[in-house]
């Protein structure tokens, strides 16, 4: 299978680039390296250093190569930053993701697994804090 990865240089997207390798995929990668790490990448592998909203640089990537599929990791995850910046969020994980998606649509690329959020919501409970509620 032939992979298109965004995001494969960020926390999750390389861990997910690494068990792509380990199945034997062949696997490119798109991130503008905002977040991620250049050095999560093997040397390897093709990067394509841009963010997901260049519908001209992903076209022409799309057109060059066929793809199976679209994993998509390239979404802002930081849940207080996202709070003191909401426009930067919704611009990136709304706006540019929909860029995204319709830019491999136009290319025939239209299976898309999309990876919403690394984060965590909700009060957990602990053990700790059921005792002193309890008390």
């Amino acid at each position: 299978m032939k992979i298109l990865l965004t995001g494969g240089a960020g926390y999750i997207g390389s861990h997910v680039l690494l068990s792509i390798l380990e199945q034997g995929h062949k696997v490119v990668v798109i991130d503008d390296l905002s977040t991620g790490n250049k050095n999560l990448i093997p040397e390897k592998i093709e990067l394509i250093n841009c963010n997901i909203n260049n519908e001209e640089k992903i076209g022409k990537v799309l057109q060059q190569q066929k793809f199976d599929i679209l994993l998509h990791f390239a979404g802002f995850i930081k849940v207080e930053e996202s709070v003191q910046n909401p426009k930067k969020y919704f611009i990136n994980n709304t706006e540019n993701a929909i860029k995204l998606f319709e830019t491999c649509y136009k290319h025939d690329l239209k299976n898309i697994i999309f990876s919403s959020t690394a984060a965590a919501y909700g009060n957990p409970i602990n053990n700790a804090s059921r005792k002193e509620n309890s008390e």
